[in-house]
C-alpha cells in the first residue's frame, strides 16, 4: 500500500474536507452517468462528515444511499447505523424513501436478511465512505474473521467482538470493486494500527481494502 494516496488535515477540518472528497467524488461520478450510489459507514467519526456532507449544493435526486454495515438491531435503535446517517444526513437533505437502501436489521433470518441486501447493490458502489476501528476492522470485517476470506457473497451476517455482536457487511470484493473510497480516521488510539495497516499489514482488514484512500487527522496520523 506503499502508493495509498494520505491526506493528514487539522482535526477540526477533518468533516468539511471528507464532505468535499465525497462531493467531488459524487460529482465526478454525474458527470458520466445519470445516477450515483453512496455507501456510508457509522461510527463517531464519519458522523459529523455527514453534516457537513448535508451542506453541499449536489443533484441530491440523483443519489441512490447504500450502507457498509449495520448491526441487527431496529432501525430507530440506538446502536443503528441507519438511525445516525438518517439524523446527520437523510432527515436534513429530505431525501426520498426510494432513493435509500437500507439494510434491514430487525429481521430474525439474518442470513436472509444480508442475501436480500446483496440483491439491491448495484453491479459496482460508486463511493464509499469506510472508517477503521482500534483494531483495525473496517465495515463489520474483523480480524481474523473467515468473512476476510469470502470471495462470492457480497453480503455477510457475522459476529463482531463487541455488542451488539450481530452484524451485516459488505465483502471485500464489493468494497475493492467500487470506484471511489475513502477510510475516515481520527485519534491518537488508532495511530499504531494505521501506521501497520498503510505499511501493508494484511491482518487488518482496513489494509486489504486496497484501493482506498486514506484520510487523517494528526493524532491518527502521527509522525
Amino acid at each position: 500500500m506503499s502508493a495509498t494516496r494520505t491526506h493528514v488535515v487539522p482535526t477540526e477540518s477533518l468533516p468539511r474536507e471528507a464532505a468535499t472528497w465525497m462531493a467531488r467524488a459524487l460529482q465526478d461520478t454525474l458527470a458520466t452517468q445519470r445516477r450515483v450510489s453512496l455507501a456510508l459507514s457509522g461510527g463517531s467519526t464519519p458522523g459529523p462528515a455527514y453534516r457537513a456532507l448535508a451542506a453541499q449544493v449536489l443533484p441530491w435526486e440523483r443519489v441512490d444511499v447504500y450502507f457498509v454495515d449495520e448491526r441487527f438491531v431496529p432501525p430507530d435503535h440506538a446502536d443503528s447505523n441507519y438511525r445516525m446517517v438518517e439524523d446527520t444526513l437523510l432527515r436534513p437533505l429530505r431525501l426520498s424513501p426510494s432513493q435509500v437502501f437500507r439494510m434491514e436489521g430487525e429481521r430474525e433470518d439474518r442470513d436472509a436478511a444480508a442475501k436480500d441486501y446483496a440483491a439491491k447493490l448495484p453491479a459496482s458502489l460508486d463511493v464509499v465512505l469506510l472508517g477503521m476501528g482500534e483494531d483495525g476492522h473496517t465495515a463489520s470485517l474483523f480480524p481474523g474473521h473467515p468473512a476476510l476470506e469470502e470471495s462470492e457473497q457480497r453480503v455477510l451476517a457475522v459476529v463482531g467482538p463487541k455488542p451488539p455482536p450481530w452484524r451485516m457487511t459488505l465483502t471485500l470484493p464489493v468494497l475493492r470493486s467500487a470506484r471511489h473510497v475513502l477510510t475516515l480516521v481520527s485519534g491518537a488510539g488508532k495511530q499504531d494500527t494505521v501506521r501497520r495497516a498503510l505499511a501493508g499489514d494484511l491482518s487488518l482488514p482496513a489494509a486489504r481494502v486496497t484501493n482506498s484512500e486514506w484520510m487523517l487527522d494528526p493524532a491518527a496520523a502521527g509522525r
